[in-house]
């Protein structure tokens, strides 16, 4: 019966078994008669067998190899045209994403999304998306960071901490990981740290483009490679959670500098868990570790909040890290509701040391 199928039909058929949820074998028969040319019930199935029947054969390509690669391969844009009937985004979100999403506008648009800035139209790539994870309000804590943790001795003997005035004024804490390598650059928005347990793990990663990737070890894509820098060790091998936790690193993080701050997309199949300064208020003895699940992201450095800090804030902080900096831990959490305490028991995490506060 489908012997003869052309290419187009081939590749709707992929995308209609890479469902989500998926169905039997006689619902997926009816699927690719529907998507031939035949008639199909109501209901979001038949939206979406309408949908994949009017994608053109490159749209449908793109579709395919971003979710059949789980984002590996960004693709290109899928643009289609806004219908107030229906909502084009929503239904592939859920279709190959997220099955419970509700509303469109609990979803951001990617900063790698090359899609145009045509009100008409509208990028239907699901993994040009991410999820937004909004604290409620008031946050509630995924675990607390008493201030009274963070003890001298645990310092290296030659590191201690500076003050420094940034470019607003205010003063903070330098960082001990920056061990004196140079200023910024005029471009420079952050510089990126790589801790595994304890230990630094290469130079820092200075960033100047708007958005950068993070991630484990993939043959293609630019950005920070944690296993270049992890190569830069001596050949003693790592700690077993370090090597089971880079092993969850996959596709990392996307660090964005936007207008309203510093946005973090976890591109990972793990959560990653982050703590910053301005998840919390200023005036408080301690920090908030949020947990940002898979495809997720959150505003992890909120610039109008950090504006209106008082002049001489310096949050509180624990091991050898910078106070004003933002700290990503991949796969696993710190605080007093796990084994780990402080960060530098993670086995694998970031420092995103911002320039404005250097």
């Amino acid at each position: 019966m489908f012997m003869f199928r052309s290419r187009r039909t081939t590749l709707a058929k992929r995308l209609w078994k890479a469902r989500v949820s998926r169905g039997g074998g006689d619902e997926e028969a009816a699927a690719v008669e529907g998507l031939e040319g035949g008639e199909a019930p109501g209901g979001p199935e038949a939206a979406l067998r309408t949908l994949l029947k009017h994608l053109k054969e490159p749209q449908l390509e793109a579709l395919a190899t971003a979710v059949e690669s789980r984002g590996a391969e960004l693709s290109a844009c899928v643009l289609l045209p806004r219908d107030p009937t229906w909502d084009a985004l929503l239904l592939c979100c859920r279709a190959w994403r997220w099955p419970d999403l509700r509303l469109p506008c609990e979803v951001k648009r990617l900063p790698a999304c090359r899609a145009t800035k045509d009100p008409g139209c509208i990028c239907c790539n699901p993994y040009h998306w991410s999820r937004l994870c909004k604290p409620e309000s008031p946050p509630p804590p995924y675990c607390m960071l008493p201030n009274d943790r963070c003890r001298h001795n645990e310092l290296e003997p030659s590191d201690e901490y500076s003050w420094r005035t940034d470019r607003l004024g205010s003063s903070c804490y330098g960082s001990v990981t920056t061990n004196g390598e140079g200023d910024a650059g005029e471009r420079e928005w952050c510089k990126l740290a790589y801790w595994e347990l304890a230990t630094r793990v290469g130079r820092l990663f200075s960033v100047e483009v708007p958005a950068v990737n993070v991630f484990a070890s993939l043959p293609r894509g630019d950005g920070l490679c944690l296993a270049t820098l992890a190569r830069s060790l001596s050949p003693v091998p790592p700690h077993d959670s370090v090597r089971r936790t880079r092993a969850k690193i996959g596709l990392g993080v996307m660090l964005s500098l936007e207008g309203d701050g510093v946005w973090a997309y976890n591109r990972s199949d793990s959560p990653i868990f982050v703590n910053s300064p301005t998840l919390d208020g200023p005036d408080t003895r301690t920090l908030l570790v949020y947990r940002v699940p898979p495809g997720h992201c959150l505003n992890v450095f909120d610039a109008g909040r950090a504006a209106s800090f008082p002049p001489r804030w310096a949050p509180a902080a624990s091991g050898p890290i910078d106070r004003c900096s933002v700290r990503i831990s991949f796969a696993k959490g710190w605080g007093p509701k796990y084994s780990r305490q402080e960060v530098t028991a993670c086995p694998c995490w970031l420092e995103v040391l911002l320039v404005s506060c250097r």
